[in-house]
């Protein structure tokens, strides 16, 4: 990920799991760029307001095509996988494929996925205004970043990946979480990889924070035959895994 890439929030709409089914499908079936834009455009018409490009309907539609379509250079290895497994997945599957390119495609999504995944953690939900103050300390203090985050936040709930809770601005998690593995289970973790820009050790990949949806089993004789990953001891004889393209 460039610079860029990690001071630019980008993902500031609630997206809805149908929308993302739509792109996916459109991207999977080899649709070129122009043909996806003007189906999704066509897609939100009377579900989301807006005529232009900066239109709550604009701006949905770029999120879509950022997450699917014109990703950004370090998330393109990983849409090539994900076009080809999301043809044949099951709906939680798409799910998870969904995730890893929203995480791989837009780093504010990945560390609020993160913060969340912590806080569940630590405390069995989620609170807004504590996920708002942890990302000012890590994004600054924006305007747009309390709005953004509760978007990311309604997004989550609509796919059923958190829950409300019964207080104004608590999220609980899911009622189970979704095992991933084989090919699923590289891709997210793939997208770790790219959402955090460098390597990190296998169990921490597989049990980061921002894939707390998920319970992800995947060792290093597996990944060691995916292309996209390298696999290596460190001197406490841990697996130590970073991408191979960048």
């Amino acid at each position: 990920m460039t610079t860029k890439d990690r001071t630019t929030i980008g993902f500031d709409r609630r997206i809805d799991i149908e929308w993302l089914d739509a792109a996916a499908g459109r991207s999977a079936a080899g649709y070129s760029r122009a043909e996806v834009r003007e189906f999704l455009w066509d897609f939100l018409d009377g579900v989301v307001g807006g005529d232009t490009v900066h239109s709550a309907r604009g701006k949905t539609l770029t999120v879509l095509m950022r997450i699917w379509v014109t990703v950004p250079a370090a998330a393109a290895p990983l849409r090539t996988i994900a076009v080809k497994l999301v043809r044949s997945a099951s709906s939680e599957e798409r799910l998870a494929i969904h995730w890893a390119m929203s995480i791989a495609s837009y780093p504010f999504f990945g560390e609020v996925a993160g913060q969340i995944g912590k806080l569940l953690t630590l405390n069995g939900e989620a609170n807004l205004s504590q996920i708002v103050r942890r990302m000012t300390e890590r994004w600054g203090d924006r305007s747009t970043l309390p709005r953004a985050a509760q978007r990311v936040l309604r997004s989550m709930v609509q796919w059923k990946i958190l829950r409300e809770g019964k207080a104004k601005g608590i999220f609980l998690p899911p009622a189970r979480r979704v095992a991933l593995s084989g090919s699923i289970a590289e891709l997210v973790v793939q997208a770790v990889l790219v959402s955090h820009g460098g390597g990190m050790g296998l169990a921490k990949a597989t049990s980061n924070a921002a894939l707390f949806p998920f319970e992800v089993h995947l060792n290093a004789a597996a990944l060691r035959k995916n292309r996209q990953i390298r696999v290596f001891r460190e001197g406490d004889q841990s697996e130590f895994i970073e991408l191979t393209a960048r």
